[in-house]
This record gives structure tokens, sequence and C-alpha cells, in this order.
């Protein structure tokens, strides 16, 4: 596949979600996907076989694309601690607030019956990417920090999670999840600081 078609493939998917999310799986037909991709339905039909095809792979691009985009905001050593969290849950979260509309509300278990535990794994694996990040900036490693790390980790995942359904804006996902993240992030500052000042 070229770059132009796999652009427009990617363009799809990004639409057939945005579509997904604003009707809800049993309310969204190819036709509406077709319609606002600016595609045909053939065009759709190229490529997918069917509207369950379609909304697996719009599902697990967003998870690739989050993932990847996460990796590389949590790997810049240019970025402090909170703006590497910040960049990190906003891009996995926050970019989808207030695009789930009440019409959406069988997309969990649609996406629970079309990908099994795909969802559970991926958003393990980004709370473990966070706990990591986390442990990493702490003074020195011992049974506390581990656990500290992990209870932030924990927070700031589930704020994440309940204000992307909850929040009407992603600037409004992404006011509270700044100061969710300082509030978090605080006592691990203060620590650092004590340290320092006591190795000086």
């Amino acid at each position: 596949m070229d770059k132009k078609e796999s652009a427009r493939l990617g363009h799809v998917l990004e639409t057939a979600l945005n579509i997904f999310s604003r009707y809800g799986y049993r309310k969204t037909s190819i036709e509406d996907i077709a319609t606002a991709a600016g595609i045909s339905r053939q065009g759709i039909y190229l490529h997918f076989k069917n509207k369950e095809s379609i909304f697996s792979a719009s599902i697990q691009k967003t998870i690739y694309d989050g993932l990847q985009v996460g990796d590389q905001i949590l790997d810049d050593d240019a970025l402090s601690l909170e703006e590497k969290l910040f960049k990190a849950l906003d891009e996995w979260f926050g970019r989808h607030a207030g695009l789930l509309l009440p019409e959406a509300s069988d997309l969990a278990a649609q996406c629970q019956r079309v990908l099994g535990d795909v969802i559970a794994t991926s958003n393990s694996s980004f709370q473990t990417k966070l706990q990591k990040i986390i442990q990493a900036s702490s003074v020195k490693e011992s049974t506390e920090s581990v656990k500290d790390a992990a209870i932030i980790a924990e927070i700031l995942f589930a704020c994440g999670s309940k204000w992307k359904h909850s929040c009407s804006s992603r600037h409004e996902f992404m006011v509270k999840m700044s100061d969710a993240i300082h509030l978090c992030c605080r006592d691990l500052s203060n620590l650092k600081e004590a340290t320092n000042k006591e190795s000086n």
C-alpha cells in the first residue's frame, strides 16, 4: 500500500471512529461513514467487508496510534515528569473528550464483543508505562517509591478514564488533568528537593 492509499485509509478509519462515537455502533451505517469520509460505499467495501470490520480496525488504529505517540512522549528527556504525564494522558484520553455522545453508549459492549481483551490489555500497558516513568523520576528506588508510583499511575489513569466521558471538551479535560498531575506529583517534587539539599 503506497503512502497516498495509506493516508486515505487512515482518514476513513478516523472518520469512522468519529461517527461511531457520535451515533454508537448500532445506529451507525456504512453509508454514514462513507458520506462523512467523502467516498463511496464501494470505496469502503474495497477495504472492509462489513461494519464490524471497519469498527474493529478503527478502534485498533486509535489504540496503536495512542501507544506509539505515548511512547514518544514518555521517552522525551527534554520534558519534565509533569509534562510527560500531561501530554501522554491527553493523547490517550483527552483527544476523545467531548466526542463520546450519549447515543454511543453501546460502544464499550461492542468493543468487548468484537475485540475481546484488546482494550483492557492496551489500557494496562499504558498504565504500566505511566508507572515506570513516575518510578524513574524518584530519588531512589525502594519498595515505598514503587508503591507510590503505582498509586499515582492508577489515580491519574482513573481520572483520565472518567473525564474522557464526563468532560464536555478537550480543554476542560486538560485543565482538570493538569491540576490532578500537579497534585499527584507535588510530593515527589518536594521529596526530591529535600534529598538534593541534604546531599549538598
